[in-house]
């Protein structure tokens, strides 16, 4: 028996079984990467691109991202229109780019932009599944803001049970599916 081919062949046979087990690591661990990168990632990874969003009651927004902060996305939609979408609002995106790499520094929350947009007066759409209020956000509250209507604005769609005539209403935070500059 020739005891060094014998040795070459069960070295061989190791280090076959070495790089096996290495790919099936390798193959692991990106699994375990790519299963820790969230969407606000990816899409921060697009800014400057197109995306087609479409928001949980089926409403599209389509444009190019523009900004992106971990809990909302502004879309610049062109002809100087522009949405927020909170995330949480999102169901698809279509032509996300890789991710970027995360940003660890403190981001301005949808809570926050929506009581600095009260502060400066600006007249907002509201885009819900039940519809759309136009007017000027006045509170901010911790689950909700309260709108006061525009005069051309006013609730759209389906008219909500005991709004009628009243010039403010109150609109859950969750129920917001975009919120357009005009």
């Amino acid at each position: 028996m020739d005891w060094d081919l014998m040795l070459s062949d069960l070295e061989s046979s190791f280090d076959a079984e070495r790089r096996a087990d290495l790919v099936a690591q390798s193959a692991e661990l990106a699994e375990a990467e790519h299963a820790s990168i969230e969407v606000v990632d990816r899409l921060r990874g697009s800014v400057g691109r197109p995306v087609h969003l479409r928001t949980r009651g089926g409403l599209p927004v389509d444009g190019v991202i523009a900004r992106v902060e971990p809990t909302y996305v502004l879309v610049d939609e062109g002809e100087e229109l522009q949405a927020i979408v909170p995330l949480a609002a999102v169901a698809t995106i279509a032509a996300l780019a890789g991710p970027a790499p995360r940003d660890d520094r403190r981001r301005p929350t949808l809570r926050a932009l929506l009581r600095e947009i009260a502060r400066r007066g600006a007249r907002v759409r509201l885009v819900l599944g039940a519809g759309e209020v136009v007017g000027r956000l006045i509170r901010v509250g911790a689950d909700h803001v309260d709108v006061a209507f525009d005069p051309e604005g006013g609730i759209r769609a389906r008219r909500a049970p005991g709004t009628g005539g009243a010039g403010v209403v109150s609109v859950m935070t969750a129920a917001i599916e975009v919120l357009r500059s005009r």
